[in-house]
């Protein structure tokens, strides 16, 4: 049995792809704003969601900052455990403290960006091109003297985060902060103002998928794709208890949900 619309109390998700009975239960429980917005229905390592916060997947709604955070540490978490490669997923509230590198440096040491998001530079295969990609789906109303502040105080947040690596095994050949800029001509634009964060993600998750010249970026499925890929991943430790409370959700509110499919 398959489910194509899903239907919230507060709107709907219009999606093309197939939807297994328990993915819409999950998304009835989490999504009705009559229940506790303060329930935490995303555990991971360093970062979690609220109910209110998840909600802001709904349709053509801003995305909430923590979404993306959670999302970075969840993506971590599954690389990690899977052994592969880790690219650096970093929590949004990183790049939020770079208007300062000195403060930038004590939130990472604070919050051991390091240890938890990064990995050894020698493992970069990025670095030995020395090129940072500007991946923004909004470049038209980006470009500008702050934004190009911001991602230089960046890399020299970056500098003094590895100094010691640098040090010893690039003997200060390079830093983060000569790397050559490039923005990406085929990285797909958003039509509108309220799916910066949605584009973020699918470009973390997918970025192959993305520069694609077929792939169409569709908000409602990709919204709907990135809340069950956090409310069903074996990384958050919410997911029994939250499949169990969705079921019991479902009947007292559907009866029988298997035949709403």
């Amino acid at each position: 049995m398959i489910i194509s619309l899903i239907l919230l109390f507060s709107s709907i998700f219009e999606v093309s792809k197939p939807t297994s009975p328990e993915d819409w239960k999950l998304i009835q429980y989490v999504f009705d704003s009559s229940l506790n917005g303060s329930e935490i229905v995303v555990q991971c390592k360093n970062y979690y969601l609220t109910r209110g916060e998840l909600r802001s997947l709904r349709p053509q709604t801003w995305l909430d900052d923590n979404v993306l955070s959670t999302m970075s540490d969840a993506v971590t978490l599954v690389k990690k455990k899977m052994k592969y490669p880790v690219n650096w997923y970093l929590p949004i509230s990183f790049a939020e403290n770079t208007d300062d590198p000195r403060k930038c440096i004590s939130f990472a040491e604070k919050h051991r960006i390091k240890e938890n998001y990064m990995s050894d530079l020698l493992c970069c295969e990025k670095l030995k091109t020395q090129v940072v990609e500007i991946w923004d789906s909004f470049a038209a109303s980006s470009q500008s003297d702050w934004g190009n502040r911001r991602l230089h105080n960046l890399l020299v947040s970056l500098d003094a985060l590895f100094k010691d690596d640098i040090d010893q095994k690039y003997q200060n050949v390079w830093s983060f902060k000569d790397f050559r800029m490039e923005r990406p001509s085929n990285v797909p634009q958003q039509p509108n103002g309220y799916d910066c964060g949605v584009y973020v993600i699918k470009f973390m998750v997918a970025p192959e998928e993305v520069t694609n010249p077929d792939f169409v970026f569709d908000s409602d499925n990709e919204r709907l794709e990135v809340a069950l890929r956090l409310l069903a991943s074996d990384v958050n430790s919410c997911s029994d208890d939250l499949a169990s409370k969705a079921e019991a959700y479902c009947e007292q509110r559907f009866g029988n949900c298997e035949s709403l499919s």
